[in-house]
């Protein structure tokens, strides 16, 4: 058997469920990532769920609401203009402005919702698309 040649950033797991990485693994390609970023975004959940951890918004790009919040064009192409593309995690309330259109949305890389996400009805099917599968309700008006 000849010699195995490992990265310095790579990281052996013992004992890892091979089904389940073949399901992160389908997951990335589906979602247009690598394996590495949904795993730390796992592990990130995992550590702030625990207490280990606070998240910061700025590095993972994700903007997590819990409450109520409203945003409009303006806020999402500014957030752009700050970020870069970003992914918003909802659990509460989260209602996307009627002035929200097309452009607004391809500024939003994932939409998260297991809370209530309210969008207008003319951009109804685009959120359909960035939220994936639906765990929480989308409500059109």
């Amino acid at each position: 058997m000849g010699n195995l040649t490992l990265s310095t950033n790579a990281v052996l797991i013992r004992g890892l469920d091979r089904n389940l990485y073949n399901k992160i693994v389908a997951q990335a390609k589906e979602q247009g990532k690598n394996v590495a970023d949904i795993v730390n975004d796992a592990m990130q959940a995992y550590l702030t769920e625990a207490g280990g951890a606070v998240p910061n918004v700025f590095d993972t790009k994700k903007l997590v609401f819990t409450g109520t919040v409203s945003l409009s064009k303006a806020d999402i192409l500014g957030l752009h203009e700050e970020l870069g593309q970003f992914q918003l995690e909802n659990s509460g309330t989260l209602t996307l402005d009627k002035d929200i259109d097309k452009e607004a949305f391809h500024r939003i890389e994932r939409i998260h919702n297991t809370g209530k996400l309210r969008v207008p009805s003319g951009v109804h099917h685009l959120a359909l698309l960035k939220v994936g599968h639906v765990h929480g309700e989308v409500e059109k008006y």
